[in-house]
């Protein structure tokens, strides 16, 4: 399981750096819900998600980043067919962090042998980047 764990961190990482929006969408299940300093979001449908997904390219172009990286704190079986996954994200400008390290929970199912993720815990919005409501 922590290796499904892994490669889902991994493509909610690259993703972002790659601009590729359905490798994010096909991490999510919706409703998705984030919950950042700033609020909550929820974005109900496909084309909420590509609309929140392009206000955080627009926050990696204004933080010049080369790299998203995703390591596991933990991963815990609810019992209930949900998982909490547990990671530090790590936000990278030419070798050097943009940001404080943060940590962020994931509530998750296994779909298909890969999780996916309903809703995270202490996301980073895109607002202090973009100037823009995290929508």
């Amino acid at each position: 399981m922590l290796t499904a764990f892994e490669d889902f961190l991994t493509d909610i990482s690259d993703c972002f750096i790659d601009r590729r929006l359905h490798v994010w969408r096909s991490r999510l299940i919706l409703p998705f819900s984030l919950i950042t300093r700033d609020g909550p979001v929820v974005l109900y449908n496909d084309e909420r998600v590509a609309e929140n997904f392009n206000h955080y390219l627009t926050a990696c172009d204004a933080m010049r980043l080369d790299l998203v990286d995703r390591t596991v704190i933990s991963l815990e079986n609810c019992q209930d067919g949900t998982w909490l996954g547990t990671f530090q994200t790590r936000l990278v400008s030419q070798g050097i962090l943009a940001t404080d390290p943060y940590t962020s929970t994931a509530l998750l199912r296994l779909v298909d042998g890969r999780y996916r993720m309903s809703s995270m815990l202490n996301g980073r919005g895109h607002q202090e980047w973009t100037g823009v409501d995290n929508a």
